[in-house]
């Protein structure tokens, strides 16, 4: 790129981020806007807690936070007896001095779990050994956050993709206790902290068959006592999907097992999703435009009639992600490759559809759904 292309980009980059700063004023904050149906929620890092620009734009807009990976097993708990506290402190410490809410994300993760938990040396440990590990790590956790964070997902992403099983069998939890694994994370957190709510947080729950079996696993634990609060639907979602019915049948099937939902990660992406990484194909081109943006704006404003319908039972709903640019969805699951999947674009200006969307809160759903 020459130097007069160069000073055209930089340009073209200082007015737009000019132009959104000097409008902020305007810009309705969108926890506020749907203060009436839930709180708003947003996925912070350690990059994003330690930043004025980006604290200053979180605390406008969201009065929910979730750790993206700081409190996930391999990085809070690396060894047995060594926590990382710092960067998750720092979350919890910013969330209190701000009156947000704090969910945790997540105690246990079948591919985020620490070598130690799982081994002795090259060998794999024991039933009881895990299950004295993993009370353990709960307990050290959940006693230092008591009644700083209110929610925990304490099991993520346990049910398979295959459709043929309920819970996924080619991870060292399953390989070592079977499907109790579950039942015993969540007994330990409810001794843990009875006061935090307890979550189930998977994705892809808008689709039948995992919905199905999804609700399965969680029946036969409520059916042996339990606890149990809610499900987080990881809102991973694309032009494509959900329909308004696949999301409006998992609602309501929650409901029906008297369990809150959380929407733990919510983007919209424009591709379909994809269950593999990848690199760009030959001739694929990013295409970002006006027929992209409609659609888009089309599939946020149906999701959040259906959340905010559903007030009742939708309890929060959390953003992964402050803006396009620093989506995860960038170069994932396809290197190479840009995506657009939030209300504020690259510049970090709302879009059209966040202010449909702050409307249509204000407007046409007739206020919060009565407890």
């Amino acid at each position: 790129m020459n130097k007069i292309s160069c000073f055209a980009v930089t340009v073209a980059l200082t007015a737009s981020l000019i132009g959104c700063s000097t409008n902020e004023d305007r810009i309705p904050s969108l926890c506020e806007s749907f203060s009436d149906y839930f709180p708003v929620g947003v996925m912070i890092n350690r990059s994003i807690v330690r930043s004025m620009n980006d604290t200053v734009f979180v605390k406008k807009h969201y009065n929910s936070l979730t750790s993206e990976e700081e409190m996930l097993p391999e990085i809070m708990h690396p060894r047995k007896n060594r926590f990382r506290w710092r960067v998750a402190d720092e979350v919890v410490a910013f969330a209190q001095r701000n009156n947000m809410k704090v969910r945790g994300n997540a105690l246990i993760r079948y591919d985020r779990m620490p070598d130690w938990m799982c081994f002795d040396g090259e060998r794999i440990t024991s039933k009881d050994s895990l299950f004295s590990r993993m009370k353990t790590h709960i307990d050290s956790i959940m006693t230092r956050y008591k009644g700083k964070i209110y929610c925990w997902d304490v099991v993520s992403n346990a049910v398979a993709d295959d459709t043929t099983i309920i819970l996924r069998q080619n991870t060292w939890l399953y390989q070592i206790a079977g499907d109790e694994y579950v039942e015993q994370a969540f007994r330990c957190a409810h001794e843990a902290d009875s006061t935090a709510l307890l979550f189930y947080n998977d994705y892809n729950l808008n689709r039948p068959d995992k919905l199905e079996r999804t609700c399965q696993m969680l029946q036969r634990l409520i059916d042996k006592g339990v606890h149990i609060d809610g499900v987080g639907m990881q809102g991973h979602w694309s032009l494509y999907e959900p329909t308004r019915e696949q999301l409006e049948t998992a609602i309501a099937r929650f409901r029906s097992m008297g369990l809150q939902v959380h929407i733990t990660q919510l983007d919209v992406s424009l591709y379909k999703w994809e269950p593999a990484r990848r690199t760009m194909r030959r001739r694929e081109v990013t295409v970002y435009d006006e027929e992209k943006k409609t659609a888009q704006s089309a599939q946020y404003q149906m999701i959040f009639d259906v959340l905010c319908k559903n007030s009742d039972v939708v309890t929060n709903v959390t953003f992964w992600g402050l803006d396009d640019r620093n989506s995860w969805l960038n170069n994932y699951p396809v290197r190479g490759r840009k995506n657009f999947p939030l209300l504020f674009d690259t510049y970090r200006c709302p879009k059209q559809v966040f202010f449909k969307l702050v409307d249509d809160a204000k407007g046409v759903h007739g206020g919060p759904v009565e407890n």
